[in-house]
This record gives C-alpha cells, sequence and structure tokens, in this order.
C-alpha cells in the first residue's frame, strides 16, 4: 500500500486507536512507548487484570510503569516504584516467593547500563528490588516457570550481557533464593523463549528462536529429561529472528502446536503454524493463510468466544517496493486454516508487543498493544472487546486423586466440559498447599472463586496428572482448575488432602570426615546415593541416573561414610539418596543435602 509515494505502515508491535468491529480503544491513557514489553496480571488479587508495560516513551527515555486497574476502563499509574526504566528488554509475572501475590522479572537496557532483576511484591501497591542476583542482560527473554517440578517458579534467563550472549536456568531453591543448573541451552538475542508440555510427558519443554551466538538463526524444540537437563529434538523448524512464538493447541487435539513469526533467511518474513501430530513430531500447515511478518507480536487468544484459538498479528513484511505493515485477528477456520477478520486500527506501530486479556472480566479476551506508529509517535492501547458474546467458564475437575511416594506425590483428576472450547482442548492448573498454609506449587488464581491472576495456559498444561517431587515430610492441601482457550478458570474441584512421610537426609561433618544418614523407608532394597559437585546435578526427575552416583547401600543400613567427596575434594558438594526396590524401581527420595567444600568445611 502506497499514498503520494510514501508507504502506509499498517502496525507491528501495538494496536491502533480506533474501534474495530468488536473492539474499542478505552483511552486508557498508558505512556506510549516503543522497543517495549507488555504484560497483564492481577498484581494485587482484586480479581482484575492491571498491567505493567516497559520500553522507550516518545522523547526515548527509557520507562517501566506499572498501571493498577480501578474498574470502569480506568488505569493508575503506581507512582514511587524502584523499577528503572528499560527498553529492548522483558518482562514477566510470577510468584517466585509463593506468597501468593505476583512479583516482577524484568530485563533491558537501563538509562545508563542493563538489569536483570526481580522486584517483590509487599502488597499495597508496593514493589521492592529483591536482592537476588542474575547476570545483567537485555535484547532476550525471560520467564518464570517450574522446569524441575518440584513445584517453585524457576527462572530463564536470556540475553546479551554486554560482551557475549547467554542463556541460563535458575532452580529456585524454596526459599526465595535461586541457583544456577546446567541446563545447557542455547543462546539467542532478539529471541523468544516459551515454555509448554508438548509431549504431555509431565514436564515443561522449552521453544526458542533468535539470533544465536554463532551468527545463525535458530528456531529449535529442547525436549525437558526431568534432571534439569534438556536434549534438542529432531524437529526441523525455520530460523528466525526479530519475531515471537507461542504454544496453544489451536486444533484442540489435545496436543500443544507452535506459532512462530520473524525475520528468516535470506530475506523472508514468516508467520507459520506447526501441527503436533501426538507423537513428537510437528508438520507445517503451509496452507494456514497467515500473513508474514517481523518485529513482530503473534499470541493466540480465542477472540470470538466459538472455543478454539484465534491469532493476533502485529508486523510488518517488505512488498511492492516498500513496508507493509500487518494488523489483524486471523480467525480459526477449524480446518487448519485461517481468514483475516480484517478489523481496521487506525493507528499503526512496529518495535512493540500486544498481549490478550480479559481486563474487565466480562467473559471476552480485550488487547492491550504498544510500539511506534508511522509518524514516529509510540502508542500503548488497550482495546476493550465489545463482540458481546461473553464467554462460559469450564466445569471444575472432579474425582480428584493423590498419590504419594516417597518425597513425591501424583495428582489426577477426570477431564472436564466447557460450553465452548471442547474437552480436548482444556488445560489445567493446581495447586499445592501445606497443612501450615504454605504454598508449594502455585496456581496463581484465586483459588477460592477461580479467577486467574495471569492470562495464560494452566500449570499443568493439558496433561490430566502430575507429578510433584522433593516434598517435606507433613500433610499437604490440593486442588486443580480447568483453563479454556479464553484463558479463563473454572472453579477448583473439591480439595483434596495427601501426607508425605518420605525420607530425610542429614549429614555430620564434625569428625574429620562425612557421615550421611537418612530414614529407612518401605520395600526398598538398596539405597542409592548421589554426589553432585558445583553446577552439575542428580538425574532423578527422569528416573535414577548413575554418572552422579557414588554409593549403594543396601537396606536395611542407612548411612554412609565419606572422607574426601568424589573427584575433586576442592568442590562444593551436594548429597542426595534414592530408595529403589529389587526392580531398581524409585520407591523414596531423600532431601538435598549441602552445600560444602571437603577441604574447608571438614575439620
Amino acid at each position: 500500500m502506497r499514498k503520494g509515494g510514501l508507504v502506509l505502515l499498517v502496525f507491528l508491535g501495538f494496536c491502533g486507536a480506533a474501534s474495530a468491529r468488536g473492539f474499542v480503544n478505552i483511552n486508557a491513557g498508558l505512556t506510549g512507548l516503543h522497543w517495549s514489553d507488555v504484560a497483564w496480571g492481577d498484581y494485587d488479587g482484586d480479581g482484575d487484570l492491571d498491567v505493567i508495560i516497559a520500553g522507550y516513551d516518545s522523547g526515548n527515555n527509557p520507562t517501566t510503569k506499572v498501571y493498577k486497574n480501578v474498574g470502569n476502563d480506568t488505569f493508575t499509574e503506581l507512582a514511587g516504584l524502584p523499577i528503572p526504566g528499560t527498553y529492548i528488554g522483558d518482562i514477566a509475572w510470577g510468584d517466585y516467593d509463593a506468597d501468593e501475590d505476583l512479583d516482577i522479572l524484568i530485563q533491558g537496557y537501563t538509562a545508563s547500563s542493563q538489569i536483570t532483576k526481580i522486584y517483590r511484591n509487599n502488597g499495597n501497591d508496593n514493589f521492592t528490588e529483591s536482592g537476588i542476583a542474575f547476570p545483567a542482560l537485555a535484547d532476550g527473554s525471560v520467564s518464570f516457570a517450574d522446569c524441575n517440578n518440584d513445584g517453585f517458579l524457576d527462572v530463564l534467563i536470556v540475553g546479551f550481557t554486554g560482551s557475549e550472549q547467554t542463556a541460563r536456568v535458575y532452580r529456585n531453591n524454596g526459599d526465595a533464593t535461586f541457583t544456577e543448573t546446567a541446563a545447557d541451552l542455547p543462546s539467542a538475542i532478539k529471541s523468544s523463549y516459551e515454555w509448554g508440555d508438548y509431549d504431555n510427558d509431565g514436564d515443561l519443554d522449552i521453544f526458542l528462536s533468535g539470533f544465536s551466538a554463532t551468527g545463525s538463526l535458530i528456531s529449535r524444540l529442547y525436549e525437558n529429561n526431568g534432571d534439569e537437563t534438556f536434549t534438542e529434538t529432531s524437529n526441523s523448524f525455520t530460523g528466525a529472528w526479530l519475531g515471537d512464538a507461542a504454544w496453544g493447541d489451536y486444533d484442540s487435539d489435545g496436543y500443544l502446536d507452535i506459532l512462530l513469526s520473524g525475520f528468516a533467511m535470506p530475506n523472508d518474513r514468516i508467520t507459520q503454524l506447526y501441527r503436533n501430530n501426538g507423537n513428537r513430531t510437528f508438520t507445517e500447515q503451509i496452507a494456514a493463510g497467515l500473513t508474514g511478518v517481523s518485529h513482530s507480536s503473534t499470541i493466540w487468544g480465542d477472540y470470538d468466544n466459538d472455543g478454539d484459538f484465534d491469532v493476533f498479528i502485529a508486523g510488518t513484511y517488505e512488498g511492492g517496493g516498500g513496508w507493509i505493515r500487518v494488523t489483524d485477528v486471523f480467525m480459526n477456520d477449524g480446518d487448519n486454516t485461517f481468514t483475516a477478520a480484517e478489523l481496521s486500527f487506525s493507528a499503526d506501530a512496529f518495535w512493540g508487543e500486544s498481549a490478550w486479556g480479559d481486563y474487565d472480566a466480562d467473559g471476552d479476551l480485550d488487547l492491550i498493544c504498544s510500539g511506534h506508529d508511522d509518524a514516529g509517535g509510540s502508542n500503548t492501547t488497550i482495546y476493550r472487546n465489545d463482540l458481546g458474546t461473553p464467554n462460559a467458564v469450564p466445569e471444575a475437575p472432579q474425582n480428584l486423586l493423590a498419590v504419594a511416594l516417597g518425597a513425591s506425590v501424583t495428582l489426577s483428576w477426570n477431564a472436564t466440559n466447557d460450553n465452548e472450547t471442547p474437552s480436548t482442548g482444556l488445560t489445567y492448573n493446581a495447586y499445592i498447599r501445606k497443612e501450615t498454609g504454605d504454598i508449594i506449587w502455585n496456581s496463581m488464581s484465586n483459588t477460592q472463586l477461580g479467577h486467574r491472576f495471569v492470562p495464560a495456559l494452566g500449570n499443568a498444561q493439558q496433561n490430566r496428572s502430575w507429578t510433584i517431587r522433593n516434598l517435606s515430610d507433613g500433610n499437604y492441601f490440593w486442588s486443580a482448575q480447568a483453563v479454556d482457550n479464553n484463558l479463563a478458570g473454572s472453579l477448583f474441584g473439591v480439595e483434596g488432602s495427601f501426607t508425605i512421610t518420605g525420607m530425610t537426609l542429614t549429614g555430620d561433618l564434625s569428625h574429620g570426615e562425612l557421615i550421611l544418614q537418612w530414614t529407612a523407608c518401605d520395600g526398598v532394597m538398596n539405597y542409592w546415593v548421589y554426589g553432585a559437585a558445583d553446577q552439575q546435578w542428580f538425574p532423578p526427575g527422569g528416573g535414577p541416573g548413575y554418572e552422579n552416583r557414588v554409593a549403594v547401600v543396601a537396606a536395611p543400613d542407612t548411612s554412609w561414610l565419606s572422607s574426601s567427596g568424589v573427584g575433586n575434594p576442592e568442590a562444593n558438594w551436594t548429597y542426595m539418596v534414592l530408595g529403589v526396590d529389587a526392580s531398581d524401581q524409585e520407591m523414596c527420595r531423600s532431601n538435598r543435602f549441602g552445600e560444602f567444600d571437603f577441604e574447608e568445611d571438614i575439620p
């Protein structure tokens, strides 16, 4: 499209300012941004979605702001927050300290440097810097996810340090501290790293795309090995950067599909749909009808409440001798194809971000979009969805069952139903709390009313069972809810309970040697003692492994002595014990004991 020799730019990371069949600009008065990110989250738990935005304002000043949703289409900026302005970064909500409110994870360039920090939600509209040290990064991706199935939200950070790229996963130790793992994922800038259980095996895998440290464009899927490491799958995807990626089951067959957009070689703009075949492979839907874009935001959401995921696309492509922008909802036709709704947004933008969320809790998905417009301005706009077809939340799951084994529990429930989303397209979201009230597995939902604090897939994904590990002894309570393609949660099922009577591992370092002792477990033939040095770790998530096993102790003995560690006495050592039966099947698992240096800590 051209006008007077000028390219009429239609959009790239923000949506415009006019109403468009079903969307109305509420003129919320948010600071206009470009090179930006946005994220919905109910940080105050009052039942409506608030929002955080970060990027360059119209004067190229780094800006980060949190806006409180006070109802009636009105948002009020929180004043005096200690969060510096950032741009070309990423933001995420998550309850890292399990105190039942949303904290902020943010990275990006600031006015003088760059940061990667967590800001703790103290309540009363107040956030403080957590003091947790991460490498300062920009131009990458950050996220919260429980990637090791212990219930606590771990942290992924990816980006540029100022001299090199890096990608790191940090284990949440359960006490609001983190330890770097040996995840060994590739790094990429201008990237998208997205968690999802694509193979329905009960742990989170990761899809990533961007410009890698080796100078190539990559798009890869890494399968979770269950031991805090990941293995690249044999699937082939188009390498891309300056784009977006998202998981969503668009065909409601019970398996997560991949939506990928961005710049690809040699000079292509893509929006590609990869259908999950249900056997760990994917097939590109080359006739999907999604316009290829870069500098893009491409996100799943059921715009019209017909029960299947539609796609919002905001981006740009080169054509007709100029740059053409695309901003539209592409409607799911139900046959692996999508059709542009041809919605009209009058103010267009690029270099930004968009997000679905039902901010007014009226049962349909609204949009927030930010980015650069073609006149050089910066915009952040909230669109209210007035399509007039409210969504009904799913039924609550029933027949909840908990099976405890050692320090682990497997939770399960029946599939439930929804008026719009097919049962096979629902995801599930669960919580575990201790008898003391402490949250172990956080649903990030109001457990009484079902309202979700973040518009996202459920933490159990599309599974109807999930295992949480490394639980301490005690009594626990739990429940689960269903989440539909409107990203709305059902009520939780009737709360269940279980008891963990696992194995407790202790150690004595006071006599010039290490003595490990643990409590006995029923049905155990042998106890496998694991020792890990520095950043190495155990493989127990996916079943016992051997590379870190340092001893086999035959039951009924419950102790082991070492005076030198294993291999390197100068390393920092951590220990753990698994109890196995005659078939080497795990029966119980201890806590982790350590970390200590044999040379420094043993007299």
